[in-house]
């Protein structure tokens, strides 16, 4: 059995083993990686491994070296578990970091206290649609509250989730946009059973599709005042950012992206190194991307305590890159059986691609279409 790359220490370990019935971490490894591999479409969204996965983060999340370590083993593990509890963490940061002092108690305790599961909608204030000109989702200013109108494209879990928190653009400042810097926005928790709040159908991924994300519609959906976490103000998530740690919900500046991706990246060169045992031809390339993860993991937990300052964005693509050559490496170890859907590096390149297009900011998009030129 090979040794996986992340190392865990004594508080994480014994937290893994007390919320997964007394099993090591290497176990419920091994179990993470197989039930990876029987995900498929939104029928198998993991609720039962998210709620364990968040009873871990939360007993670790006081300690950044533990938290730092646990997403990169979760990512090693299941990446579709990864990006769920993600979404999860991002919403419960959102709350954390709130001035609204009653939304935040009261919310907490309603997410945190039985691990239930919330999630964010927020990408189409800082990625997705913005070439578009015209905000998806409006918020009008009513008496003790707001009402909402539109869409959130990418929502994960939107159907088994008790709590949305979601960006809106607030509807006043529409008809200037074209004259502002940045309109006027802000972020608010809805129930999932709120009137007016329809869950579409979850969107046909090239993988992840067990996450179950796709678009959530919100029809005149009243949210009180009681439930604004954040603004009216221009950029709110710069603004909701800026009493956040350093591993905040995945961002430009977050570190939790890039912990997943070189997680990710973790299990295919694993899988190399236990083919080179027998394959003198692979041993070059899985001990070359063993110290090139090495590397990048300590560049991380630098950063992550605070001991390094390097710019998030190029630490972003440097991770990414490392997920996509190792799992496209595995697949050429893999050769031909590598390209059917029931083998692990198929799917592995095909999770990979995921980072390109997830929470990845423009800096780092220009980047990665820049290599490609190279």
């Amino acid at each position: 059995m090979i040794r996986p790359l992340v190392k865990i220490d004594d508080k994480l370990e014994d937290s893994i083993a007390f919320y997964n019935r007394g099993r090591a971490s290497g176990d419920w490894l091994i179990e993470l990686r197989r039930h990876s591999g029987g995900l498929s479409g939104a029928g198998s969204f993991p609720s039962e491994m998210v709620r364990n996965c968040a009873a871990v983060e939360a007993a670790v999340s006081s300690d950044k070296v533990c938290l730092l370590q646990y997403y990169v083993w979760l990512a090693s593990g299941c990446l579709t578990t990864s990006f769920i509890l993600s979404q999860r963490s991002a919403a419960l940061k959102r709350i954390e970091t709130c001035e609204n002092e009653s939304a935040r108690s009261r919310l907490l305790e309603a997410i945190q206290k039985d691990h239930v599961f919330a999630t964010v909608g927020v990408s189409h204030l800082t990625t997705s649609g913005l070439h578009l000109g015209i905000p998806s989702l409006t918020a009008t200013r009513v008496s003790n509250g707001w009402v909402l109108e539109g869409a959130c494209p990418w929502v994960t879990g939107g159907a088994f989730a008790e709590w949305l928190v979601v960006g809106a653009v607030e509807a006043s400042c529409v008809s200037a946009i074209s004259t502002m810097p940045k309109p006027n926005e802000l972020l608010c928790a809805i129930p999932r059973k709120a009137t007016g709040v329809q869950i579409e159908p979850s969107c046909n991924l090239v993988a992840l599709d067990a996450s179950s994300t796709g678009p959530v519609r919100f029809e005149s959906v009243f949210v009180d005042d009681s439930n604004v976490l954040h603004g009216p103000v221009a950029n709110v998530m710069e603004a909701s950012n800026r009493s956040a740690a350093s591993l905040s919900p995945p961002s430009a500046g977050g570190l939790q992206t890039s912990a997943l991706a070189i997680g990710h990246a973790a299990q295919a060169i694993e899988y190399l190194v236990k083919e080179s045992a027998e394959r003198v031809d692979l041993a070059a390339v899985a001990t070359g991307l063993q110290l090139q993860w090495l590397e990048t993991y300590e560049t991380l937990s630098k950063m992550n305590t605070g001991d390094l300052a390097l710019d998030a964005s190029s630490v972003r693509k440097k991770s990414n890159d490392l997920a996509l050559k190792s799992t496209q490496a595995a697949l050429v170890a893999a050769k031909g059986a590598g390209f059917l859907n029931s083998h692990d590096a198929g799917r592995w390149c095909r999770e990979a691609m995921f980072f390109l297009v997830w929470s990845c900011p423009h800096s780092v998009a220009q980047a990665h279409l820049c290599s490609f030129l190279n």
